[in-house]
């Protein structure tokens, strides 16, 4: 017997998927996107004017700022963390799919350029630890 409180949905009332996201979504529309690109423009900017002025100039612990600050604004920093959202929206919605576990045991290098596997052929004979001495 089936209870009233659990009525079986329709096929209208399922819910459908999410969408794909758009990478323009997560770097660019929201305002901490928008914050953080006008602020790495700025950090930029005044690098470069930095370098135009004389070193005698320079207020050293500004210099020392900046310099530290490129670990913050450097463009691959910046889409890094503007990238988290996106990547975490983009395994939401079921495209792409994160395993658990141990990486897979397939070799890395190919076995045919590995100097250590004798299925290279002439690249492995070329190295050093099979090379002997003629005398």
């Amino acid at each position: 017997m089936q209870d009233v409180d659990q009525i079986d949905p329709t096929p209208e009332e399922t819910l459908a998927p999410a969408p794909s996201p758009r990478a323009a979504d997560w770097f660019w529309r929201p305002w901490y996107a928008k914050l953080y690109w006008a602020l790495a423009l700025l950090y930029w900017i005044g690098l470069e004017l930095m370098i135009t002025m004389p070193y005698d100039q320079w207020n050293i612990t500004l210099a020392d700022m900046m310099v530290l600050l490129i670990f913050v604004f450097n463009p691959i920093t910046v889409v890094a963390v503007l990238g988290y959202g996106f990547l975490k929206a983009k395994v939401a919605c079921g495209e792409w799919i994160i395993t658990p576990g141990p990486p897979s045991q397939r070799p890395m290098i190919d076995p045919y350029t590995d100097p250590f596997d004798i299925r290279s052929g002439s690249i492995f004979h070329r190295h050093i630890g099979l090379m002997k001495d003629r005398h």
